[in-house]
């Protein structure tokens, strides 16, 4: 079910060389036009989920709600587009716009070069608070693992349909500040022993987060755990 990596130290290094040279790249793209490869599916549907959500950098939801999902995502990952598709979408209606629960993003590039240009103009749309919309509309329209899809155009696309200002996300991507987003949230993944996507935790304000291992990528192996932690808050 979910897509793991043998050795996350060797993923981490090599990540780490993958983001300095995808940040050379994308820097040096910024100024060049082009649009997404094709139409941008699902603009209308992410606009309508997220629509009056508060949302900040890599956080969705209230800041003072009593529960926190944090999920672990490769953006080409097919499983974590499985979650985004069948769970996502429910838990931000029934939980996180009531304020009960606040979701947190953790991009995690294991699966090769698309994954770190992809993480890295996502981290830039995280600061314009588009984050969401953004990684949404990337499931949505993923494309086959490193099969080079991840161009600048598809980017572009895909952060347009966000309500993202490009030139200025293309501007960050290659940036210390989105450098320092991503090499957290590898440190988050290698603290809390993550080597597979999506991987999840769950805490309650104020305790440390625990490991939530759903047997399913569905939404009854979710909405249980929650409840639990919501009703105990």
């Amino acid at each position: 079910m979910l897509r793991t990596k043998k050795s996350l130290l060797a993923v981490t290094v090599l990540a780490a060389v993958l983001i300095v040279a995808a940040a050379v790249a994308i820097s040096q793209a910024g100024g060049s036009s082009g649009g997404a490869g094709g139409a941008v599916q699902g603009g209308p549907e992410t606009r309508a989920l997220f629509q009056g959500v508060p949302q900040h950098g890599i956080t969705l939801g209230d800041p003072n709600a009593p529960v926190t999902l944090t999920e672990f995502g490769d953006l080409q990952c097919p499983f974590c587009r499985q979650y985004a598709e069948a769970v996502l979408p429910t838990v931000v209606k029934r939980y996180v716009r009531t304020g009960q629960l606040r979701l947190e993003f953790r991009n995690l590039t294991f699966l090769g070069p698309d994954s770190v240009r992809a993480a890295r103009v996502a981290a830039a749309a995280g600061r314009q608070d588009r984050l969401w919309q953004f990684i949404d509309l990337a499931y949505r329209n993923q494309g086959e693992e490193n099969s080079g899809y991840v161009t600048d155009a598809y980017l572009r696309g895909i952060a347009r349909a966000a309500g993202v200002d490009t030139a200025e996300a293309f501007g960050a991507a290659g940036g210390g500040a989105v450098s320092a987003q991503l090499d957290a949230a590898a440190a988050d993944a290698q603290r809390f022993q993550i080597d597979s996507v999506p991987s999840f935790l769950l805490a309650r304000a104020g305790e440390q987060p625990h490991r939530l291992s759903p047997a399913s990528l569905t939404l009854g192996a979710f909405t249980g755990p929650i409840e639990e932690l919501i009703g105990g808050s």
